[in-house]
């Protein structure tokens, strides 16, 4: 099967934000494929007439084009092949489509959230048992500090993985076809170590912004003294500051979509995302990413809250010990359940948000549109 067409345009050269552009003509006797140019859409279309005869009287054409004669919902399926209609994307369609990919392809996304995370979560879970009888030596906090920084840093491994993999996964159902398992790992496998680079990229991009911001805190500090001015402007700044960074994570969260989709590297990547987030439409995605995340974070502590109030019931103060072997398999257990169910979610949020933002500036739709017909055709054969 042919990957989706989503590499970069001939030179980057985008499309400004606008209006969708008209749905292309389908293939058919007026539309050749081959000749490389695409007619005016149907509703622009003049009507194609013989020469009249000699008795001055006009006749229209024998033949009408094959795509007028479809009926009214294969001309619909045309303009939405897959979980998403082929033009510039509201917050119903990003959302919507996340959760149709979801329920349409289980295996891939639900399924493959489970055996990622498993993968990963469960060496942390035996490290984090086994660093609380080794490291005896350390105080209850600086254990709690090694198991949660093990944790973490295994969690953002399994993240990165399985967004990855979910990317592809969307690509895939916007055309109308559903990848397997097998089929998704051997599309993003060469591409793990581009996303593992892509995330610390990012992360030396956030330790270099927050050194600057210190070191302008403590310029400022120093030249306007401990009075009153320098503490509004401390405030003023770490409050810009905390906007900027938000403003730039978001995005930059569209960064692992071009590097499965497009097969870029890690900078080519981050700034794929930076220029197709420009002007206006960064705000908009700005708010969009927020949104997912306060759905998913409410998602989680429906999950998380009963259990662990559940569990700190029952065991009663063991159920407050962080390293409890108790808390921890269950901790470890909810993550796993949590991120099997969220981040594929927010991972094709993502995936759509990249994919409206090359329809509005690139006009992605019109290669979709044909790739969509294409492997039509081939399901048909």
């Amino acid at each position: 099967m042919s990957q989706p067409p989503f590499g970069p345009p001939p030179g980057d050269q985008g499309r400004p934000d606008g209006p969708p552009l008209p749905p292309p003509v389908p293939p058919g006797p007026m539309n050749d494929p081959g000749t490389g140019s695409t007619p005016p859409p149907p509703q622009w279309q003049q009507p194609q007439w013989h020469q009249p005869p000699q008795g001055g009287q006009q006749q229209p054409p024998a033949q009408q084009p094959q795509w007028q004669q479809l009926p009214p919902e294969q001309l619909a399926r045309m303009h939405q092949p897959g979980v998403v209609p082929l033009r510039p994307l509201t917050l119903g369609d990003i959302f919507g489509g996340a959760l149709q990919t979801m329920r349409r392809n289980p295996e891939a996304t639900i399924g493959m959230g489970f055996i990622v995370l498993a993968v990963l979560l469960v060496p942390s879970l035996l490290l984090t048992l086994l660093l609380g009888n080794l490291l005896t030596g350390l105080s209850d906090l600086d254990l709690q500090g090694v198991t949660l920084t093990l944790g973490g840093l295994l969690s953002a491994l399994s993240s990165i993985a399985l967004t990855g993999m979910i990317v592809h996964v969307v690509g895939e159902a916007v055309l109308g076809d559903r990848a397997s398992l097998a089929g998704t790992w051997r599309a993003v496998r060469s591409r793990l170590l581009a996303l593992v680079g892509t995330v610390l990229l990012i992360g030396l991009l956030t330790v270099v912004a927050l050194v600057a911001l210190v070191l302008l805190l403590v310029l400022v500090v120093t030249v306007l003294g401990d009075g009153g001015l320098s503490i509004l402007l401390v405030v003023l700044l770490t409050l810009a500051a905390l906007v900027g960074f938000v403003w730039a994570a978001c995005r930059l969260s569209l960064a692992p979509a071009p590097v499965v989709l497009e097969r870029v590297g890690p900078w080519r990547g981050i700034t794929r995302a930076w220029t197709l987030t420009k002007g206006a439409q960064s705000w908009r995605i700005v708010g969009i990413t927020i949104l997912a995340g306060i759905v998913t974070t409410i998602l989680a502590a429906v999950i998380q809250v009963p259990v662990t109030a559940g569990l700190a019931s029952a065991l009663g103060p063991a159920g407050l010990d962080p390293l409890s072997p108790a808390v921890v398999l269950t901790d470890h257990a909810l993550q796993l359940v949590v991120g099997a169910l969220t981040i594929p979610f927010t991972a094709g949020v993502t995936a759509l948000l990249y994919l409206d933002q090359r329809i509005r500036r690139e006009g992605l739709d019109v290669s979709l549109v044909r790739s969509a017909q294409a492997r039509a055709a081939q399901r048909s054969d």
